[in-house]
Protein backbone atom coordinates (compact mmCIF):
# COMPACT_ATOMS: atom_id res chain seq x y z
CA UNK A 1 0.00 0.00 0.00
CA UNK A 2 2.81 2.39 0.81
CA UNK A 3 4.12 1.97 -2.74
CA UNK A 4 0.77 3.19 -4.11
CA UNK A 5 0.64 6.10 -1.67
CA UNK A 6 4.26 7.02 -2.40
CA UNK A 7 3.52 7.14 -6.12
CA UNK A 8 0.70 9.66 -5.64
CA UNK A 9 2.71 11.72 -3.13
CA UNK A 10 6.19 11.65 -4.68
CA UNK A 11 6.03 15.37 -5.60
CA UNK A 12 4.86 16.39 -2.11
CA UNK A 13 7.52 15.36 0.45
CA UNK A 14 5.82 16.90 3.50
CA UNK A 15 2.41 15.44 2.63
CA UNK A 16 4.11 12.11 1.92
CA UNK A 17 5.72 12.15 5.38
CA UNK A 18 2.36 12.89 7.00
CA UNK A 19 0.47 10.20 5.04
CA UNK A 20 3.17 7.63 5.84
CA UNK A 21 2.89 8.49 9.54
CA UNK A 22 -0.91 8.16 9.42
CA UNK A 23 -0.64 4.84 7.59
CA UNK A 24 2.07 3.42 9.86
CA UNK A 25 0.09 4.33 12.97
CA UNK A 26 -3.25 3.04 11.69
CA UNK A 27 -4.89 6.48 11.60
CA UNK A 28 -7.65 6.75 8.99
CA UNK A 29 -8.96 9.88 7.29
CA UNK A 30 -12.75 10.09 7.00
CA UNK A 31 -13.91 13.37 5.56
CA UNK A 32 -12.05 16.09 7.41
CA UNK A 33 -11.50 14.01 10.55
CA UNK A 34 -8.86 11.55 11.71
CA UNK A 35 -9.65 8.29 13.48
CA UNK A 36 -7.76 5.62 15.36
CA UNK A 37 -10.24 2.80 14.72
CA UNK A 38 -13.46 4.48 15.99
CA UNK A 39 -11.80 7.09 18.21
CA UNK A 40 -11.41 10.56 16.76
CA UNK A 41 -7.87 11.94 16.89
CA UNK A 42 -7.27 15.63 17.57
CA UNK A 43 -5.74 17.48 14.62
CA UNK A 44 -3.71 19.67 17.01
CA UNK A 45 -2.31 16.70 18.93
CA UNK A 46 -1.36 14.88 15.75
CA UNK A 47 0.23 18.01 14.25
CA UNK A 48 2.35 18.36 17.39
CA UNK A 49 3.30 14.67 17.34
CA UNK A 50 4.35 14.89 13.67
CA UNK A 51 6.12 18.21 14.21
CA UNK A 52 4.08 20.01 11.54
CA UNK A 53 1.63 22.90 11.84
CA UNK A 54 -2.14 22.33 11.74
CA UNK A 55 -2.48 24.10 8.41
CA UNK A 56 -0.11 21.61 6.76
CA UNK A 57 -2.09 18.73 8.25
CA UNK A 58 -5.40 20.22 7.01
CA UNK A 59 -3.90 20.68 3.51
CA UNK A 60 -2.79 17.04 3.54
CA UNK A 61 -6.30 15.91 4.54
CA UNK A 62 -7.76 17.99 1.66
CA UNK A 63 -5.25 16.39 -0.74
CA UNK A 64 -6.24 12.91 0.48
CA UNK A 65 -9.94 13.66 -0.03
CA UNK A 66 -9.43 15.02 -3.57
CA UNK A 67 -7.75 11.82 -4.82
CA UNK A 68 -10.10 8.80 -5.03
CA UNK A 69 -7.36 6.17 -4.73
CA UNK A 70 -5.58 7.81 -1.80
CA UNK A 71 -8.92 8.58 -0.09
CA UNK A 72 -10.09 4.95 -0.43
CA UNK A 73 -6.86 3.66 1.09
CA UNK A 74 -6.78 6.18 3.93
CA UNK A 75 -10.48 5.73 4.82
CA UNK A 76 -9.90 2.03 5.40
CA UNK A 77 -6.76 2.09 7.53
CA UNK A 78 -7.15 0.55 10.98
CA UNK A 79 -5.10 -0.64 13.92
CA UNK A 80 -4.91 -4.31 14.82
CA UNK A 81 -4.43 -5.36 18.44
CA UNK A 82 -0.84 -6.36 19.21
CA UNK A 83 -0.26 -8.58 22.24
CA UNK A 84 3.44 -9.13 21.59
CA UNK A 85 4.55 -6.74 24.35
CA UNK A 86 2.55 -8.56 27.04
CA UNK A 87 2.83 -12.12 25.72
CA UNK A 88 5.90 -13.01 27.75
CA UNK A 89 4.11 -12.04 30.94
CA UNK A 90 1.44 -14.58 30.08
CA UNK A 91 4.00 -17.32 29.47
CA UNK A 92 3.73 -17.25 25.67
CA UNK A 93 6.77 -17.64 23.43
CA UNK A 94 7.36 -15.15 20.61
CA UNK A 95 9.35 -16.02 17.50
CA UNK A 96 10.15 -13.28 14.98
CA UNK A 97 11.71 -14.42 11.71
CA UNK A 98 13.35 -11.69 9.61
CA UNK A 99 13.35 -12.42 5.89
CA UNK A 100 15.38 -11.17 2.94
CA UNK A 101 13.43 -9.11 0.40
CA UNK A 102 12.02 -11.40 -2.30
CA UNK A 103 12.03 -14.54 -0.12
CA UNK A 104 8.81 -13.97 1.82
CA UNK A 105 6.40 -16.40 0.06
CA UNK A 106 8.79 -19.35 0.16
CA UNK A 107 9.84 -18.73 3.78
CA UNK A 108 6.23 -18.29 4.94
CA UNK A 109 5.22 -21.56 3.26
CA UNK A 110 8.12 -23.52 4.76
CA UNK A 111 7.63 -22.06 8.25
CA UNK A 112 3.92 -22.94 8.18
CA UNK A 113 4.78 -26.50 7.10
CA UNK A 114 7.18 -26.81 10.06
CA UNK A 115 4.57 -25.50 12.49
CA UNK A 116 2.16 -28.12 11.18
CA UNK A 117 4.83 -30.83 11.39
CA UNK A 118 5.61 -30.05 15.04
CA UNK A 119 1.93 -29.44 15.95
CA UNK A 120 2.72 -26.06 17.50
CA UNK A 121 -0.27 -24.20 18.96
CA UNK A 122 -0.38 -20.59 17.68
CA UNK A 123 -1.98 -17.76 19.65
CA UNK A 124 -1.34 -15.02 17.09
CA UNK A 125 0.59 -14.51 13.87
CA UNK A 126 1.50 -11.29 12.09
CA UNK A 127 3.65 -10.82 9.02
CA UNK A 128 4.87 -8.05 6.77
CA UNK A 129 6.00 -8.44 3.15
CA UNK A 130 7.24 -5.07 1.95
CA UNK A 131 9.52 -3.80 -0.77
CA UNK A 132 10.50 -0.83 1.40
CA UNK A 133 11.01 -2.21 4.89
CA UNK A 134 12.25 -5.38 6.51
CA UNK A 135 10.07 -8.42 5.96
CA UNK A 136 9.18 -10.56 8.93
CA UNK A 137 6.87 -13.17 10.39
CA UNK A 138 6.03 -12.86 14.09
CA UNK A 139 4.38 -15.85 15.71
CA UNK A 140 3.15 -16.02 19.31
CA UNK A 141 2.88 -19.55 20.64
CA UNK A 142 0.76 -20.54 23.64
CA UNK A 143 3.69 -22.34 25.20
CA UNK A 144 7.29 -23.32 24.64
CA UNK A 145 7.69 -24.98 21.26
CA UNK A 146 9.78 -27.97 20.21
CA UNK A 147 13.34 -26.68 19.85
CA UNK A 148 14.05 -28.95 16.87
CA UNK A 149 11.93 -26.62 14.78
CA UNK A 150 14.68 -23.98 14.98
CA UNK A 151 17.30 -26.27 13.47
CA UNK A 152 15.00 -26.75 10.50
CA UNK A 153 14.04 -23.06 10.26
CA UNK A 154 17.77 -22.24 10.29
CA UNK A 155 18.14 -24.23 7.04
CA UNK A 156 15.45 -22.32 5.13
CA UNK A 157 17.07 -20.03 2.53
CA UNK A 158 16.04 -16.37 2.73
CA UNK A 159 16.01 -16.05 6.51
CA UNK A 160 18.60 -13.64 7.87
CA UNK A 161 17.73 -13.61 11.61
CA UNK A 162 15.45 -15.25 14.15
CA UNK A 163 14.61 -13.55 17.46
CA UNK A 164 13.11 -15.76 20.16
CA UNK A 165 11.50 -14.10 23.17
CA UNK A 166 10.78 -16.68 25.84
CA UNK A 167 9.65 -16.71 29.47
CA UNK A 168 12.14 -19.55 30.15
CA UNK A 169 15.84 -20.15 29.46
CA UNK A 170 16.36 -21.94 26.15
CA UNK A 171 19.18 -24.10 24.85
CA UNK A 172 19.00 -23.82 21.08
CA UNK A 173 21.66 -24.47 18.50
CA UNK A 174 20.84 -22.19 15.58
CA UNK A 175 23.18 -19.97 13.57
CA UNK A 176 20.59 -17.21 13.13
CA UNK A 177 18.86 -17.31 16.54
CA UNK A 178 18.97 -14.50 19.07
CA UNK A 179 17.36 -15.45 22.38
CA UNK A 180 15.80 -12.98 24.82
CA UNK A 181 14.49 -14.19 28.17
CA UNK A 182 11.75 -12.54 30.24
CA UNK A 183 12.05 -13.21 33.98
CA UNK A 184 8.68 -11.61 34.78
CA UNK A 185 6.23 -14.36 33.80
CA UNK A 186 2.95 -13.88 35.69
CA UNK A 187 0.72 -16.60 34.24
CA UNK A 188 -0.32 -19.50 36.42
CA UNK A 189 0.79 -23.06 35.90
CA UNK A 190 -2.83 -24.01 35.14
CA UNK A 191 -2.80 -25.88 31.84
CA UNK A 192 -4.68 -24.53 28.85
CA UNK A 193 -6.82 -27.69 28.69
CA UNK A 194 -8.09 -27.00 32.22
CA UNK A 195 -9.34 -23.61 31.08
CA UNK A 196 -11.07 -24.87 27.96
Amino acid sequence: MLLVLNEYLKEYPVKKKIVQALYNNGISVKGDKLFLNNVEVSISSLANALNVNRRTLYETIKFINKNDVVRTIMENISVIPDISKISLLMGYEIVTIYINIGSFPKVLWEVMCLIKKYSSYIKEMYSMNSDLESNFIRIIFYSEIDKNIFREIDEIPGINRIVINSPVKLNIICNKCEIKICPHKISSELSKTDIL
